[in-house]
């Protein structure tokens, strides 16, 4: 093979080149090649932070003042708002005193604006914060600063981020907690933003409002729908409450100052005066002069009877027809509407003499179609499966009902039936009233069938149909005498606790004056063993009480009995230990047992 040359030819290539001269390298002189590691810095200094912390000043875990706390929890980063709620919580805790009476107002302003905050572990925390401000801070240091809380939690009521909305319930839970009355003097701005979470107004030109469902929520729309009613039921009860500890001061204060005339001096800032002269509390600069919580709640009930109604017509699509058996949701719901509407009659019948009749609301159309789907299923009761038992933090709520057998919502649906329909007569009336009574029967002969809180409302059941309104029941078809022996024998029987044993005697003893029921043999056989009460080691004032006003009215029969019982009466009358309920100076031992002995031992 031929050979090409290639070597030779890159050997010319390579010294054909441009060649450079090559400088010499110079090294540094001695001593010069040496790095130099030393260099000067300049502090920075910020004057805040050397000055030291005072002792006197609470400080967090972390030695940060209210001030630095505060500044913080408004961060954009969301640990470091949430870390700043929890250091404040724990230092609203630990330091109350001082804090309270220093810095509330700002911790309440900086707090209160987190409400609508878009990160979920801020309002988590912020809950928390809440929550030891109330139950450190007295009503009367929360009062100047509340319509802080009333106003954010209204704009996070009718925030457009759901998340926000079910958060705001947690915020009112805070002070629904401990029966705040703060909340019932907010109702002006409450109440129509809290329709707003479960409900829209009409199409139509009315005002009426419709239910709507909850999209865009993980929770469903009968699950959010328990959560809201449940906190209306609770506010409820607090505006009831509220109202009758106003009426009692009012008493109190018109008692106090009787005569305001014969005194030296008309201090025209003491309200009590007004309310004694019966001038309106405006012409004296009263704070009272504007509209109360009762006028505010009159414009709305009209709204909230109809959304009840609607909502238990929507949720009994849940369950089978054929069947009274509930699921966990529909016996929330069912819970829920019926206590409430409880707490309204309650409300309507305290207050009949206002200008709007709300009676009438409860017999409106959708009022009609409620009643006539009421009893379609009765008596309800739950699924076999275990009850749940969620933990409230103290909290009385009705989002879960932890009854199986659904007794108070059982007997609040007689109730209401009966006397929302007992001055109406219809085909079925009858048949239903039979199914009433059946069940009333029930739960005045089982033993143990009604729990503690259920007693009143059967109670207030027994009340209304043998003392106020016998003839319009019996007109009604409600067997009445069979009710009255059965009452009777539950008050014999002891089947019910010592708190409600007075109230049932009450109701029987005022059975006497009514002659359709107290011809009763059973009746007249109970009134033969009340002589035997007085035999007994020891006896109550209020038993007492209620045996004088039986003797004023010339019982016969109970006037029989107790002259045959007086020779064992007077045996035992030194022995006597009366209980006294409210002890006074107008209700002590000696004065009760002067009157036994005027009205009970001498009855003519």
């Amino acid at each position: 093979m031929g050979r090409n040359h290639r070597h030779k030819k890159d050997l010319r290539a390579e010294k054909a080149k441009v060649k450079l001269k090559q400088s010499k390298t110079k090294f540094l002189p001695k001593g010069l090649n040496v790095t130099n590691t030393n260099f000067k810095i300049k502090p920075i200094v910020i004057s805040e932070q050397l000055k030291e912390k005072q002792t006197d000043v609470p400080l967090s875990r972390r030695k940060l003042n209210i001030k630095d706390l505060l500044s913080r929890i408004k961060h954009h980063n969301e640990n470091v708002s949430s870390i700043a709620c929890d250091e404040l919580s724990e230092m609203i805790r630990i330091h109350s005193e001082q804090i309270i009476n220093n810095h509330l107002a700002d911790v309440i302003l900086n707090v209160s604006t987190l409400m609508q905050d878009r990160e979920p572990k801020v309002r988590k925390a912020l809950v928390r914060v809440i929550s030891a401000i109330i139950e450190t801070a007295s009503e009367d240091k929360l009062k100047p600063f509340f319509n802080y809380f009333s106003s954010n939690l209204c704009c996070a009521m009718t925030n457009i981020d759901k998340n926000i909305q079910e958060d705001s319930l947690k915020y009112l839970d805070c002070f629904l907690k401990i029966n705040s009355g703060l909340i019932s003097q907010t109702l002006e701005k409450l109440l129509p933003n809290f329709f707003t979470l479960i409900s829209k107004l009409r199409g139509d030109a009315n005002l009426g409002r419709t239910l709507t469902v909850n999209l865009g929520s993980k929770m469903t729309s009968v699950t959010w729908r328990i959560k809201v009613l449940s906190r209306l039921h609770a506010i409820l009860e607090s505006i009831l409450s509220n109202s009758m500890l106003e009426k009692t001061a009012k008493l109190d204060a018109t008692e106090n100052y009787k005569d305001p005339y014969n005194g030296n001096t008309f201090p025209i800032y003491k309200d009590a005066f007004a309310i004694t002269l019966e001038l309106p509390m405006t012409s004296y600069g009263s704070v009272y002069g504007s509209a109360t919580s009762s006028d505010v709640f009159n414009r709305h009930i009209v709204t909230l009877v109809p959304l009840l109604y609607e909502t238990w017509i929507e949720c009994q699509f849940l369950f089978v027809l054929d069947n009274t058996i509930l699921n966990e949701e529909s016996s929330a719901i069912l819970s829920c509407v019926v206590n409430t509407l409880y707490l309204l009659w309650k409300y309507v019948k305290k207050n009949e003499s206002d200008e709007i009749n709300v009676k009438n609301v409860f017999l409106s159309e959708e009022g009609k179609k409620f009643l006539n789907h009421l009893l379609i299923n009765f008596p309800y009761c739950q699924t076999d499966k275990k009850v749940k038992h969620k933990k409230t933090n103290g909290m009385k709520l009705l989002e879960i009902n932890n009854d199986p057998k659904c007794v108070r919502e059982n007997l609040l649906v007689c109730y209401m039936y009966c006397v929302l329909n007992v001055n109406h007569s219809h085909n079925s009336l009858k048949a239903e009233m039979q199914a009433v009574t059946t069940y009333v029967a029930k739960c005045l002969l089982m033993k143990r069938y009604v729990d503690r809180n259920t007693t009143s409302v059967l109670i207030e059941f027994l009340k209304s149909c043998l003392v106020e309104n016998p003839q319009i029941w019996r007109r009604a078809g409600a067997d009445l005498k069979s009710i009255l022996e059965y009452t009777i024998t539950f008050y014999n029987n002891n089947m019910t606790n010592e708190k409600h044993i007075p109230d049932v005697f009450t109701i029987l003893l005022n059975v006497a004056d009514i002659p359709y029921l107290s011809n009763s043999q059973q009746y007249h056989a109970w009134l033969v063993s009340l002589p035997d009460l007085l035999c007994q080691p020891k006896i109550t004032d209020v038993l007492v009480e209620a045996l004088l006003r039986l003797s004023r009215r010339n019982n016969e029969v109970f006037h029989d009995a107790l002259l045959k019982a007086l020779p064992t009466i007077l045996e035992k009358l030194e022995d006597l230990n009366i209980v006294l309920t409210n002890e006074s100076l107008n209700n002590n031992e000696q004065i009760v047992k002067k009157e036994y002995c005027e009205y009970i031992l001498f009855p003519t």
